[in-house]
């Protein structure tokens, strides 16, 4: 289905309509998205008229098609050409579609080796979470943790009492 995507498609449905338009998106249902769609419906001529068959087209636009009531999809045309006086490079740089790229956090995961490293900082110390103001938590639950406190020593003192 990828493959045919800003395709021309003719999509036939349960009820003997016609869809043809510009193939735009899917999902897991099969729910179809056409642009500058237009629908075709053949008009059965009722008892005792001529028997010509009328085909009724309607121009829709934008087309969202169950998927539950498409019978079958058909390549009507190749995509429209692209305008190459203007080449906008695509979101994502070079990934297609159903590539993700990894997010960067702004902090690199080793400091530099020339410059010491900041005090307080430790090799296991790193970001916790999404900084302020992009969703994750706030910065009181980013804090580092307190150390254990020392061991004790010996045996605690004997309760005062008849034991």
């Amino acid at each position: 289905m990828m493959a045919h995507l800003n395709y021309r498609m003719k999509v036939a449905l349960q009820d003997s309509r016609t869809f043809v338009g510009y193939f735009r998106a899917f999902d897991k249902h099969m729910n179809i998205l056409l642009s500058d769609c237009e629908e075709y419906r053949t008009i059965k001529p009722k008892p005792g008229k001529k028997n010509t068959v009328e085909e009724e087209m309607r121009t829709l636009g934008l087309v969202l098609l169950r998927g539950e009531h498409i019978v079958s999809m058909t390549v009507d045309g190749p995509p429209p050409k692209e305008d190459d006086s203007v080449k906008l490079p695509k979101a994502g740089g070079l990934a297609g579609p159903g590539v993700a790229k990894p997010a960067g956090r702004g902090v690199p995961m080793v400091p530099p080796v020339a410059a010491a490293p900041p005090p307080g900082w430790c090799s296991g110390q790193r970001l916790q979470g999404a900084v302020r103001g992009i969703g994750g938590p706030g910065m009181s639950i980013m804090q580092p943790g307190y150390a254990m406190p020392p061991p004790m020593q010996g045996m605690p003192p004997r309760p005062p009492g008849p034991f």
